[in-house]
């Protein structure tokens, strides 16, 4: 009866095994042979990445967030199906179920080695930083300091340019995001080759909302190639979110890099909202790093040079925060730092906080400014 059975269900066992195998594979190489990585990165997956993103881009909607609506109403229609032939049709049961879970099988085998190809290698390949010739160097205070008044010139500079609503808050109404976000991507792409090259329309989730309370504003999709972004977050969050999630396309997984990238583009772009953005976030994440390392007074201080109009925007934002911060929230942002983790992020969730590094280095060198 088993050879039988395993007779029957010989493909399967076959497709699954191999996806499995082939997922293996990819990881363990990836971390352990010598420029596996770093080849696939430049050779393999551009051509994943471009072809479905060309493939999938025209459609006007999150395919990836489809797929995850799908997911969960056939999981809730699954298990009212089980429960009516448990108590119902008891002969019919256990059939159902084994064919349900060989397809399941089949899918999360799939889903595993899309995974591998267009993200867990990419993990361990060149940092950007190290592409770009950059080498980690102590922080400091004073270059903390330094950083935050080159930020809130760059803010002074943007935001007379921007447009907001009657509330004083940054409006994005007259802003194309998805052009804007391409053409800057683009343009920071002429110094960076590696970020040159296509790139597909950005994604909004039409359950944004639902976003926010795990704590998300963005999400990059290997399954399917997207850049998707929660468009019910405060505004100037929103720009500088498109550029991180598409800096993943582009074989960039580090969060703090994805950001360093967002922001380089963001300050790249001809759009001054982009510039208001990627300055305003850049500064957030540079006075968490500041405020312990200096005393009341000075963190005093470098905040009353902050224009008064961009305090409505960080107040907006952190008024928001407040509103949708729920007990499924830790828990989301505790998986999150686990699957960083998992992906050779020891830091995890800090992780995002390290572009602070990378915005130094790029002020000492200049590019900043350039």
């Amino acid at each position: 009866m088993k050879a039988k059975q395993l007779q029957k269900n010989k493909s399967i066992f076959l497709y699954c095994g191999s996806c499995v195998l082939l997922t293996i594979l990819l990881v363990v190489s990836a971390r352990t042979a010598d420029g596996f990585a770093e080849w696939y990165a430049k050779s393999v997956f551009p051509f994943i990445s471009n072809t479905l993103g060309r493939l999938l881009s025209p459609l006007p909607f999150s395919l990836f967030e489809t797929g995850v609506v799908l997911a969960f109403l056939f999981l809730v229609f699954g298990l009212g199906k089980a429960s009516w032939l448990l108590l119902k049709n008891k002969s019919s049961f256990r059939p159902w179920v084994q064919q349900r879970l060989k397809g399941i099988a089949c899918i999360i085998c799939s889903l595993a080695l899309l995974f591998a190809l267009n993200a867990s290698v990419n993990y361990n390949r060149m940092t950007f930083a190290e592409s770009a010739g950059y080498e980690f160097t102590e922080t400091s205070t004073e270059a903390l300091f330094r950083l935050a008044g080159i930020l809130i010139d760059d803010l002074n500079q943007a935001e007379p340019g921007i447009d907001r609503d009657p509330d004083g808050l940054l409006s994005l109404e007259q802003t194309d995001l998805h052009q804007e976000a391409i053409a800057a991507m683009k343009k920071v792409g002429e110094r960076f080759p590696l970020l040159g090259g296509y790139y597909p329309k950005p994604k909004p989730i039409f359950l944004s909302k639902g976003m926010s309370y795990l704590g998300v504003t963005g999400i990059y999709s290997p399954f399917t190639m997207e850049a998707n972004y929660n468009r019910d977050v405060a505004a100037h969050v929103i720009p500088f979110t498109i550029a991180h999630e598409l800096s993943h396309l582009k074989g960039f997984m580090r969060e703090d890099e994805a950001n360093f990238i967002a922001y380089l583009a963001c300050r790249s772009s001809d759009s001054e909202t982009f510039q208001y953005s990627g300055a305003l976030n850049a500064l957030l994440y540079t006075l968490q790093a500041l405020r312990p390392q200096v005393s009341a007074e000075e963190y005093a201080a470098v905040l009353a040079k902050i224009p008064e109009p961009v305090w409505i925007d960080i107040d907006h934002n952190r008024v928001y925060w407040g509103q949708h911060t729920v007990s499924i929230t830790a828990l989301a942002r505790s998986a999150n730092d686990s699957y960083l983790v998992a992906n050779a992020q020891m830091e995890g969730i800090k992780s995002y906080g390290r572009m602070v590094d990378l915005l130094l280095m790029s002020s000492l060198d200049g590019i900043q400014k350039q």
